[in-house]
């Protein structure tokens, strides 16, 4: 009677020993989720194509209207808990931001198509932006996560090295933005942009190398005022972890204007040149840049954390 007594605690006991280990793991998992590593991360997944369609906000017009809010169908997934996310830049006459439902995850879909801005002179795009950081005091700063699916890139054939800033192959998936003073370059210029650049097999897009298009100075821009640096290859139809942030540290002499970027588990890092002239901080995902083709890209599981 004893012995069985004691089997029974004993039984207990490894219940409750195995209990707290399964409760450690859920723990330790799910403040891991945001840190997935490649393998961990990387699922591969075969969207349908969405079918062509004509853009219901279009204007031919110059200056024509561009923001708007996804109508639906459901809940719009890729809109954060600021109000900034919930519009949607649209310069492209080809396509609308729809949503796709697969595997019981749905995606916000960013599809956009060359030649097709019905609003000015630069590249199609449809993106959303962060909540605006206006002061660059230590600690201030804004950070955007979440996972991209890359399905086409645009594309152009042309002679230059895709590491050269004049190839025109690629399309951007998030950039860090924000002003600064003393003037040069863009009103509102783009910091660093990560830009995903095709490679083929059988004519098909397979892959995309991921580089960060990074100023050189500020208000800087093309060959002389930015530069290409490689990071990552990411399998095309392959959902991958990425986040930036975009922010500030240290005073005066010490100051550092950074921007972070983390791509399934390996971390980016970069320091943006001239911090003492930096004023805002902010950050644009979604697609930009179609010189040739379409571009489709995809976000899920979007979040935001700023101080600002």
């Amino acid at each position: 009677m004893v012995i069985m007594v004691n089997k029974l605690k004993l039984q207990v006991l490894k219940k409750a020993v195995l209990l707290f280990v399964l409760g450690l793991a859920i723990s330790c998992t799910e403040k891991r989720a945001e840190e997935l590593s490649y393998s961990e991360s990387n699922e591969l997944i075969s969207l349908p194509l969405k079918v062509s369609e004509n853009n219901s906000v279009c204007n031919p017009n110059m200056g024509g209207p561009r923001d708007y809010t996804y109508p639906g169908p459901g809940v719009d997934v890729n809109k954060t808990t600021v109000n900034k996310t919930k519009f949607i830049d649209d310069r492209t006459c080809a396509y609308n931001y729809t949503q796709t439902t697969f595997g019981g995850r749905t995606y916000g879909v960013y599809k956009i198509k060359a030649n097709s801005n019905h609003i000015d002179d630069l590249q199609p795009r449809i993106e959303r932006q962060s909540k605006v950081i206006n002061t660059t005091a230590s600690g201030k700063f804004v950070r955007m996560a979440g996972y991209v699916t890359i399905k086409r890139a645009g594309h152009v054939s042309d002679s230059y090295d895709r590491g050269d800033m004049r190839d025109g192959s690629g399309t951007y998936i998030m950039q860090a933005k924000g002003k600064h003073t003393g003037g040069g370059g863009s009103p509102d210029p783009a910091i660093c942009l990560l830009v995903a650049k095709p490679r083929f097999s059988g004519g098909l897009q397979v892959s995309y190398d991921i580089y960060r298009e990074e100023i050189t100075e500020r208000g800087g821009s093309g060959v002389s005022g930015r530069r290409l640096v490689f990071l990552t290859n990411i399998p095309a139809n392959t959902r991958r972890f990425v986040r930036m942030e975009n922010g500030f540290t240290g005073s005066g002499s010490n100051k550092r204007h950074y921007v972070s970027v983390r791509i399934g588990g390996t971390d980016y890092n970069w320091d943006v040149p001239d911090p003492q002239r930096a004023t805002q901080a902010k950050i644009r995902f979604g697609a930009y840049r179609c010189k040739g083709g379409e571009a489709e890209i995809l976000w899920d599981g979007m979040s935001q954390i700023f101080n600002d």
